[in-house]
């Protein structure tokens, strides 16, 4: 098969079709910010905190500048020093880690599950170590983690709780969506995410008065009032016009995400009983975000040789991630290397991400994934 001049491409996402689908409302919230003159913090930095914090139903909300200083920071409010040990994935965008070294922090790994990606409690136990001050799960690719299960591990370890949940906007599990059982949970608002803005933006939440004071001070320079600091923080206050836009996007999130779900079904559907292309399972209970609909390309087919393929149809997946966060160059003082954690080097080396955005058509789900099935037979 080959690409002809009349197949439309199929990307990863499509921002110019979000951004037409809400008129002018996003350019007359940005330029309400702009004739404003209040350009970071504000009132529409307020009302996303609270408008976010009703939505994922939890107490407390902490607009921040970024994913990754709402990692930082969530992790300083914890209570995290230099030395500490901090759990987490070693299957994941590699910020999960990168935080935790970049406040002093120890990162430490425990392998996740072949068939979701995700870390598991049980796994996770007997990595816990004397001096283990945080477990960091990451609900990755939009399903969220077992949060039940890490506060038991948490509590019995003495550990504190916080939840990576960056992919997972509006996941849910019968227990609760991220954030819901844990001490914090961040997330990112990169363009790219289920709720992206315009630039970079991020949030911390919490059930924890204390903890939320902490991070409010933290992202002004440890300052509680002006000129006043109590600790040492930094600058990472989100921009207004980041939460203007976010205001516009978040009622739409629960709609977005049904969208993506049908998607995946229809990819369900097409790769049912197929030994060469393996969705991803979603475990029981779960409402996934379908952030990515990942599948592991197995049984002796070359995932790099489909992901060639599928370009070659005009049809654009992405690897998310060709790299295990502990065989990084980075990673090297952390005393790890290859064949530590079988599960994610395997899935580093068969995963692709699909197309899988709320614009797709259902016929774009279905010829991404005739050609993706194409591909494995040529």
């Amino acid at each position: 098969m080959s690409t002809t001049e009349t197949e439309r491409p199929i990307a990863p996402l499509d921002l110019a079709a979000e951004r037409a689908s809400f008129g002018n409302d996003l350019e007359e919230a940005v330029l309400r910010v702009l004739r404003s003159g209040q350009y970071v913090g504000g009132p529409e930095v307020e009302a996303f905190e609270r408008n976010f914090a009703a939505y994922s139903g939890v107490d407390h909300a902490v607009a921040v500048s970024s994913g990754t200083d709402a990692l930082v920071l969530g992790l300083r409010a914890l209570g995290v020093q230099a030395g500490d040990r901090v759990l987490t994935s070693p299957f994941t965008f590699f910020a999960s880690a990168g935080t935790v070294a970049w406040v002093g922090a120890m990162p430490r790994f425990a392998d996740v599950s072949l068939e979701t990606g995700l870390l598991d409690p049980a796994a996770c136990a007997s990595v816990v170590e004397d001096g283990t001050k945080c477990i960091l799960p990451v609900h990755l690719y939009g399903q969220p983690c077992d949060g039940s299960g890490f506060r038991e591990l948490a509590d019995a370890h003495g550990c504190t709780l916080l939840e990576d949940g960056a992919q997972a906007h509006g996941a849910r599990r019968e227990s609760g969506g991220p954030g819901v059982q844990a001490d914090a949970c961040t997330y990112s608002f990169y363009p790219t995410k289920n709720l992206g803005g315009a630039g970079e933006a991020g949030l911390v939440t919490t059930r924890d008065a204390d903890v939320a004071e902490g991070l409010r001070n933290l992202r002004d320079h440890g300052s509680a009032a002006k000129y006043r600091h109590g600790a040492v923080g930094t600058n990472a206050r989100m921009d207004a016009i980041q939460a203007a836009v976010l205001n516009v996007k978040l009622p739409h999130l629960e709609g977005w995400n049904e969208r993506r779900r049908e998607l995946a079904a229809i990819y369900d559907g097409a790769f049912e009983g197929h030994e060469r292309v393996l969705p991803l399972r979603t475990e029981e209970g779960v409402t996934h975000a379908r952030h990515q609909y990942t599948v592991r390309i197995t049984a002796g087919a070359s995932r790099d040789d489909v992901l060639e393929g599928l370009k070659e149809r005009s049809i654009f997946a992405a690897v998310h991630y060709p790299l295990p966060v502990h065989v990084q160059a980075a990673a090297q003082p952390w005393g790890y290397g290859p064949g530590d954690f079988p599960n994610a080097e395997r899935l580093a080396e068969e995963v692709l991400c699909l197309p899988v955005h709320p614009f797709l058509e259902n016929a774009d789900a279905e010829r991404v994934a005739a050609a993706l099935l194409d591909c494995i037979v040529d």
